[in-house]
């Protein structure tokens, strides 16, 4: 029997077994065994080179000759696994793969722990794994910010932003399902019921909200919360009007939610497999290579021409002594005394004698830079005493800026963060100031990133706001901002509770004497004083996070906050509500403004506290 060697681990085993079960493998070994004897690492034996570790090829090979399989013992294992046999195409074999981690007690791949599961899946391009991790998240875990802030540390904002979309479909395919499942209800074993509110439907009402309840989100579709609709229901209902839905008979709820449970776990088979590959594969999961790119190298572009980006009035350097080439093959000519001024980085590197395979054009060095056409002309615009090439977007400017930070421009970044400041450089608008968070997380741009944070308090952070921007947070990001948002959240609170307070030198008691909260009581006394309801709803349920401090953890995400930028605006829009008392007009025309100005150095100082990054 002929055999073969696997590298870098040397691996003997006989060839037939890979020829059948994989055509990746039966490609490379053919081209292994046509080799010319001065072929370099020549042996006795045909070797193929795969880029496996060595534990890796020997759980695999466990799996397709005739031995008790080596099953992994951690999820990522697992999936590393799964993922070469899906590379080398072994059908058969990544089918008995996933059999043996099913019957495994306890499984690798864990019921609880099933966003790292998912973001395994997607990082290994494996389909069927994500798609069922998704399901069970979906049944699981409310899809918003606030359930999920523990666990968003473990799952990379693309692979997050491909689950919301995920449950996105399932929610409109759910709609249409349950629409169709009230209606057949009505016409069934329901109708009838001795209820004392019963829907548009014909069927008890709790039941119709609750199916309603399923459509918004998923993971209430289990007994517990069904039997507690019912229990609340009961509560409110049965005592004083008769509602005989305690004694609907027990055959009849289950029928009922035999049926709800074939239509759930119908809408979910409704998204249709090449629907989520296609949301999957965006994220350019691993994906299984020819045995020709395993074996040769990519060939470097021929024709340099085709790549050449254009550039508006690119900048003319006379006298150069140095070109740097762009990743995409741009050649800028420069001035070696003027980059290495302006870069520390550019200093060392030109004192060190350049590599032969650098190359040189018109006798000129070339030292080739991974960032693109469009950022170095920007970045060499503003070397030189000219009008600098100015980005058109805020996103270009933070990449920009991290290029000054990579190659030590110190004055030059400096310069750009000033021209922002000014609104000479574009900004981050609108929800837009998510994605800068993100990008300038990733970039290690600190000041960018508190910057950012800060201005999404103006903003609900839910995934409907984050929106494609949750494709930038990598790491732990997004768990970090989340953080950040609940921190200023009790600052926040305990910052306004002196202006909440009514006593002799409060800085709210300029506003003691409306009329509206001083109604004389039976005895002809005045009740303690009090704030006029529009300012203590400015300064508490005005603003949506006042419910947090009480009991809603989600309100902390779902809602904006009051910050120094926009507490005069709320604060005119709270007094208009209130335009007939001439007490308040009075206080808000000698002593508002100060007010104002009181209230927003306290916010200020509140804000400046919370740091988005903990040193």
């Amino acid at each position: 029997m002929s055999f073969f060697v696997l590298t870098t681990h040397y691996l003997r085993i006989p060839k037939s077994y890979l020829i059948h079960c994989s055509p990746v493998l039966d490609e490379l070994i053919r081209k292994a065994s046509n080799l010319p004897d001065d072929a370099p690492n020549n042996t006795s034996l045909p070797v193929v080179q795969l880029p496996e570790s060595g534990a890796v090829l020997h759980s695999l090979l466990t799996f397709i000759f005739p031995s008790i399989p080596l099953v992994p013992s951690t999820t990522e294992k697992a999936m590393e696994l799964l993922s070469v046999a899906q590379k080398y195409q072994m059908v058969p074999v990544l089918a008995y793969i996933r059999y043996h981690i099913a019957k495994q007690n306890p499984p690798p791949i864990q019921q609880d722990d099933e966003l790292h599961s998912y973001s395994l899946a997607q990082k290994y391009g494996l389909h069927q794994e994500a798609l069922q991790a998704a399901q069970t998240i979906l049944m699981k875990y409310p899809m918003n910010i606030g359930d999920l802030e523990d666990k968003l540390d473990v799952i990379p904002g693309a692979s997050l932003y491909e689950l919301w979309n995920y449950y996105g479909k399932v929610r409109n395919i759910l709609a249409e399902d349950l629409a169709e499942f009230r209606m057949s209800c009505a016409g069934g074993s329901l109708r009838g019921l001795r209820c004392d509110e019963l829907s548009s439907s014909q069927i008890p009402s709790w039941i119709d909200e609750y199916i309603a309840s399923i459509e918004e989100e998923p993971n209430l579709f289990n007994l517990i919360e069904f039997n507690t609709a019912l229990a609340s229901h009961m509560w409110y209902r049965a005592e004083n009007t008769g509602c005989r839905c305690i004694s609907i008979p027990s055959q009849t709820m289950r029928n009922f939610w035999e049926r709800l449970t074939s239509v759930v776990h119908g809408s979910f088979k409704k998204v249709s497999t090449v629907e989520i590959y296609a949301l999957l594969t965006r994220l350019k999961p691993l994906q299984a290579e020819s045995a020709l790119s395993l074996v040769q190298e990519r060939e470097e572009p021929q024709d340099r021409a085709n790549l050449i980006t254009s550039l508006p009035e690119p900048l003319h350097v006379p006298d150069a002594s140095l070109i740097i080439r762009s990743s995409d093959l741009v050649d800028f000519r420069v001035h070696k005394p003027v980059l290495a001024m302006s870069s520390p980085f550019f200093t060392d590197l030109l004192s060190l004698p350049q590599p032969p395979k650098s190359g040189s054009v018109d006798g000129l060095p070339v030292v080739h830079l991974p960032e693109d056409a469009e950022l170095l002309n920007s970045l060499v615009s503003m070397l030189y005493p000219v009008h600098p090439v100015i980005p058109d977007s805020y996103d270009k400017v933070l990449h920009l800026l991290a290029a000054c930070q990579k190659y030590e421009m110190v004055q030059i970044q400096s310069f750009i963060r000033a021209e922002v400041n000014r609104e000479g450089f574009p900004a981050p608008v609108g929800a837009e100031v998510f994605r800068a968070y993100a990008i300038a997380s990733s970039k290690g741009l600190i000041p960018e990133m508190e910057k950012a944070a800060r201005l999404t308090l103006d903003y609900p952070m839910t995934f409907e706001s984050l929106g494609e921007g949750l494709r930038f947070f990598e790491g732990s990001a997004l768990h970090d901002l989340a953080r950040f948002r609940k921190r200023y959240k009790d600052n926040l609170a305990t910052s306004l509770k002196s202006f909440l307070q009514v006593n002799d030198s409060g800085p709210s008691d300029i506003w003691i004497g409306c009329p509206d909260v001083m109604p004389r009581n039976s005895s002809g006394t005045n009740p303690p004083p009090a704030l006029p309801t529009w300012l203590r709803q400015l300064l508490s349920r005005g603003n949506n996070w006042f419910t947090q401090f009480l009991s809603l953890e989600n309100s902390t995400f779902a809602c904006t906050f009051t910050t120094p930028s926009n507490i005069r605006e709320k604060y005119l829009t709270a007094l208009k509500t209130h335009p007939d008392c001439n007490f308040c007009l009075w206080a808000h025309t000698t002593m508002g403004p100060t007010f104002c100005a009181d209230l927003e150095n306290r916010l200020t100082q509140a804000q400046d506290e919370v740091h988005a990054v903990l040193l």
